[in-house]
């Protein structure tokens, strides 16, 4: 009986090891034969290598959560002098792992003809856009100073001063529209993430619209013009984010040093973006799919500040035509640095300055009045040549130079040529 039994067994595994060979045959043979099996999926390199961290979909143009092992490399140029003015951290953070960190110092040399760290978009097509971003202030590296720097702008080009700009001054935060209404938006909170998300119909005319959220309340909803007409050479307004402080050009020094901002979660949304595209959704927490309807408190209700006259001062190459650096109080220019052999000083002034008077005193002296834009100290053809004056190069030494606009406040500055 056991002997049957395993003739029996022995049957069965033979006949097993037959069929298995019979049918792996057969699948090579089939295979041989071109039959269609499932195709495995494409490898598409340009798919597999992309960055994570900044894309467009859905109402979004751009979005960059720092997330991926790149951050800034596509669509954003980068204006930076140095190697640590943008570097992404792992703390603090608002979402994810990773946030960007912007800085910046005085003795950080130009870029991009001014001392910044900061990304720049190319213009928008359509003038309707959203922008958000949740943003950290270390006290630690942001102390008060009484001169402002911009951490958001909207650029048109030309020799005009931004458009619209976000700016930080005395530890306030204000919005300053066509270079002469800032309107202040509270206070510049300092050791804590917050969440702001911003709505402009960029505009000339009446029909343009500013709306502005910090950390779901509505601060700031303005209508009325917040873009110079596009014409000549200029274009529509290009958002720049970052730090950007003119004092800090050439020399220039304020009673700060240093400035650094934590930047995540950024967006840049179409005109059918919603605020559910835009706000910024901080780790452990839901997005908000509407704005609150809460109001703006009576301690952060904008207050429009008019300022007129002066903004800025220029050295101009007079032998380009173009301008080389910001004069600020107490700076040196030095000559050879710049390659000068002939200059000019312009005036950056608001559009209601209709003329400027220069009184220049020093090695050598010089008394003019300007009545037409672009406003200069040794005249200009009213088409940007600015090749007037006996500064041919000027004499090394100490100047001071006082401006009287024909509104707004005197300014004075002191400056040193040097060789």
């Amino acid at each position: 009986m056991k002997t049957q039994m395993r003739n029996t067994a022995k049957f069965i595994r033979t006949n097993q090891r037959i069929l298995a060979a019979t049918l792996l045959m057969a699948s090579f043979a089939s295979c041989q034969k071109g039959v269609i099996e499932p195709a495995a999926p494409a490898y598409d390199e340009s798919a597999m290598n992309a960055k994570v961290s900044a894309k467009a979909t859905g109402n979004l143009v751009w979005s960059d959560n720092l997330e991926g092992s790149t951050f800034f490399s596509t669509v954003p140029s980068v204006q930076t002098a140095t190697s640590y003015a943008i570097t992404t951290v792992t703390n603090p953070v608002y979402q994810g792992s990773k946030a960007a960190r912007f800085e910046l110092r005085d003795t950080d040399p130009e870029n991009h003809s001014g001392t910044r760290s900061e990304i720049s978009f190319d213009d928008p097509t359509n003038l309707n856009r959203w922008y958000s971003y949740a943003l950290y202030v270390p006290s630690a590296y942001y102390k008060a100073d009484a001169e402002d720097e911009i951490i958001t702008q909207w650029h048109q080009g030309g020799s005009l001063t931004p458009a619209l700009c976000l700016r930080v001054k005395s530890d306030k935060l204000y919005i300053r529209i066509l270079g002469t209404t800032w309107v202040e938006l509270g206070n510049w909170d300092k050791d804590a993430w917050h969440a702001y998300v911003m709505h402009v119909k960029h505009s000339s005319g009446s029909d343009g619209l500013i709306e502005i959220w910090k950390d779901g309340v509505k601060i700031m909803n303005r209508s009325g013009a917040n873009m110079y007409k596009v014409e000549g050479d200029l274009h529509n307004p290009s958002v720049k984010m970052g730090i950007y402080k003119s004092d800090w050009n050439g020399s220039g020094t304020t009673a700060t040093n240093i400035r650094v901002i934590y930047m995540d979660d950024i967006k840049i949304g179409n005109e059918n973006a919603t605020y559910a595209d835009m706000v910024p959704t901080k780790n452990g927490t839901t997005t908000t799919t509407t704005p609150p309807t809460t109001t703006t408190p009576t301690t952060t209700t904008p207050i429009p500040v008019t300022t007129s006259g002066v903004t800025d001062f220029k050295l101009v190459n007079s032998e380009t035509e173009k301008d080389v650096v910001s004069i600020t109080n107490g700076a040196t220019i030095s000559l050879s640095k710049y390659d000068l052999s002939k200059a000019n000083i312009r005036a950056v002034v608001t559009s209601d300055v209709k003329s400027v008077k220069f009184e220049l005193s020093g090695k050598q002296s010089k008394t003019s009045t300007d009545d037409a834009a672009p406003f200069a100290l040794h005249g200009d053809d009213g088409d940007g040549n600015f090749f007037y004056g006996n500064w041919a190069p000027p004499a090394l030494g100490t100047y001071t130079l006082k401006v009287t606009p024909n509104v707004g406040a005197v300014k004075t500055i002191t400056f040193t040529i040097a060789k």
